[in-house]
């Protein structure tokens, strides 16, 4: 799954309570942690800034190939 705010709307906050529902959902749930997923491309970067206020830590890097 993917969830993404449109650009035109970013910087209203609807992120960070979208990432609020979620906490809170998984603390309902007992969850430890929360993982997501971002690209390592350079247009992630802005997202990768948001993540890491919101408390988020880097921790892994994927790869892939294409054939």
């Amino acid at each position: 799954m993917a969830m993404v705010v449109r650009s035109t709307h970013r910087g209203l906050g609807i992120g960070k309570k979208l990432l609020s529902a979620v906490e809170q959902w998984a603390k309902k749930k007992e969850a430890r942690a929360i993982v997501l997923n971002s690209g390592n491309r350079e247009e992630r970067e802005p997202a990768h800034r948001f993540y890491t206020g919101q408390g988020f830590k880097p921790r892994s890097t994927g790869y892939s190939k294409s054939i």
